[in-house]
């Protein structure tokens, strides 16, 4: 059995160019505590920091074929690495603070007046009451594509219609529903302006 721990780097990688991965073990064993270190060092989080080193040793193992050593020692080569995936990190996480920082949810987005409460109460009382005074086949093509979610063709298939005729249904729908809201909704927009 091949003794890795014997071999020098240079011998190392050019093992590791023959896709041996025993070779990556023994790289991870001579290196992982002094990456990690560094990782730790530049980062300040256990995580991040092997999650650095395991990319920088997984990005080593992709480039394996073309990977040599003609100028630059693997311990060197690993710091350099371990440091630029390090910087790496950071910009992401810098980018996902400020991402997160920029967005400031509407303020009071859940806390409605009483008056605004009942108006839309009010609202869709009125809009379930048209819904209702439908037809029954207005009624049931409207809740199929509005409530249900379903696509003209999808409910002309299942009602056993042409697709104009659901076209002309929901046309005739949404004429009489707002028709029916049509004066409520003109007292609430008076009522929000003279709120302002």
């Amino acid at each position: 059995m091949t003794q890795y721990k014997l071999y020098g780097d240079q011998e190392l990688v050019q093992l590791m160019q023959n896709s041996d991965e025993r070779v990556l073990v023994e790289i991870y064993d001579r290196y992982w505590d002094k990456m990690l270190a560094v990782a730790f060092n530049r980062l300040g989080n256990q995580e991040e920091a092997e999650e650095c080193v395991q990319d920088v040793l997984h990005k080593l193992w992709k480039l394996r074929h073309d990977f040599s050593l003609a100028k630059i020692m693997l311990s060197n080569y690993l710091a350099r690495a371990i440091r630029n995936q390090s910087f790496n990190m950071l910009d992401r996480r810098y980018r996902e603070r400020i991402k997160l920082e920029s967005y400031a949810p509407p303020e009071d987005i859940n806390s409605f007046s009483p008056e605004h409460e009942f108006m839309i109460r009010e609202l869709k009382q009125q809009i379930d009451n048209s819904i209702n005074a439908l037809p029954p086949q207005c009624q049931l093509v409207f809740r199929l594509s509005r409530q249900e979610g379903l696509s003209n063709k999808e409910i002309a298939e299942k009602l056993n219609l042409s697709e104009n005729t659901i076209k002309s249904h929901l046309k005739k729908a949404n004429k009489d529903i707002q028709g029916n809201i049509g004066l409520l909704m003109v007292l609430i927009s008076i009522h929000m302006f003279l709120q302002r």
